[in-house]
């Protein structure tokens, strides 16, 4: 009777549906997570960020001025990967097929950098020769005093530190660019009106 009793005990908690729930445990552990990843990379192992958004963005939009952007979108070939872009000045690769190819521009002593675009910027880059798709952007930064800064290079001595928002000067006149013209004008005025009573 106490066996008996035990058995209606133990099937009351028995889960009803055990097989879906251990469907649904599989199915939660197969399911990717992911995971947020660093788009810029230093080919030589050296430290690396991606930067300020703001500046990859205009860097990209100049580079595909022609390549997307124009009468004619054309894949890419060696002797039109590469484009100079003045607002960092540095030379930009397009693609990692070609560049270290690149005698003339490429340095051997600089450190290069990787910067992966994300579907998006990519889908209509190809290379000429056998369609296969674009994934990265090159460029190079200065060795020992520069690292990998999204599509700029940012300098080594400011790594871990944060800019502090700027003092307003003790006298207008300690910092004459970046005063106000009202600050200026009453300064003026003051000036004229001292030098006035001087001469009178």
């Amino acid at each position: 009777m106490l066996i008996l009793t035990l058995c209606t005990f133990l099937a009351v908690f028995v889960p009803v549906n055990l097989q879906r729930n251990l469907e649904n445990q599989d199915e939660e552990e197969e399911r990717p997570i992911n995971y947020f990843f660093q788009r810029t990379r230093s080919l030589n192992g050296g430290y690396a960020t991606d930067g300020d958004p703001k500046i990859n963005d205009e860097v990209y939009r100049i580079f595909m001025l022609t390549i997307l952007d124009g009468f004619n979108i054309f894949k890419i070939k060696m002797y039109n990967d590469r484009s100079h872009i003045y607002l960092t000045r540095r030379d930009y690769w397009l693609g990692d097929r070609y560049y270290y190819l690149d005698n003339y521009y490429y340095l051997p002593t600089r450190d290069t950098c990787a910067y992966r675009m994300n579907e998006t910027e990519r889908q209509h880059l190809f290379y000429e020769e056998d369609n296969m798709p674009i994934f990265d952007i090159i460029y190079q930064c200065q060795r020992y005093q520069e690292y990998c800064c999204g599509l700029n290079c940012c300098k080594i001595d400011q790594i871990g530190r944060h800019e502090e928002p700027r003092k307003p000067p003790k006298y207008p006149w300690e910092d004459p660019w970046h005063h106000n013209s009202a600050s200026s004008s009453h300064i003026l005025s003051a000036i004229i009106i001292t030098s006035f009573s001087i001469l009178l």
